[in-house]
């Protein structure tokens, strides 16, 4: 009890991960947003202290893609979709957390947060054909002449031979920088 008009002081202390937003009276309106709050006594009153639970992040990043959904702010166990595209030669391989553990090969994945969260989606080359051959130790190329398939710096690549129409004839992966494959090939060929 507080003589009339005596200076009062409130105040809210919030539980580790939550902040104080706000102070209501007995019939839920506002009172004030100011912890602590200093008011004279005037008549019996119920304050009541609001708190609300802090935001975790959720940091997402890709090498070889991009982040389609997921990254931001979320409210404490939230369900949280989470979304990568790969980029062009590359396929989605997994989802791993900030320590390099392997968490999902869901895409999308969706979880219940519990904390903050930091992700990487990890994406591994394609083994089919190459359309934009970089130049290795000089220039690559694939060209044929006289019934031979001739690969130039290719090593490692997956070369994939096919008609106009888009009719694969031919598709393997290079053994050697300069390696010749024979091959009979029908006229039109894209290689």
């Amino acid at each position: 009890m507080y003589p009339y008009y005596a200076e009062v002081k409130a105040e809210a202390f919030p539980d580790e991960g939550y902040y104080f937003t706000k102070w209501t009276d007995a019939a839920g309106k506002l009172v004030s947003s100011m912890n602590p709050y200093t008011f004279a006594a005037k008549s019996g009153m119920t304050l009541r202290a609001h708190f609300v639970a802090n935001p975790y992040q959720v940091s997402l990043s890709a090498e070889n893609g991009r982040i389609k959904s997921g990254d931001g702010a979320y409210s404490r166990r939230a369900t949280v979709k989470i979304e990568t595209e790969a980029d062009a030669g590359y396929h989605f391989e997994k989802w791993t957390d900030g320590e390099g553990n392997s968490v999902s090969a869901a895409n999308p994945y969706t979880f219940a947060l519990t904390g903050w969260t930091e992700l990487t989606a990890v994406f591994k080359k394609e083994g089919g054909a190459t359309h934009a051959l970089p130049v290795r130790n000089g220039e690559a190329g694939v060209y044929y002449a006289e019934g031979i398939v001739h690969l130039v710096n290719l090593d490692g690549y997956s070369i994939s031979v096919s008609t106009m129409k888009g009719e694969r004839v031919l598709q393997f992966t290079a053994d050697s920088d300069n390696a010749e494959y024979a091959a009979v090939l029908p006229r039109g060929f894209i290689y």
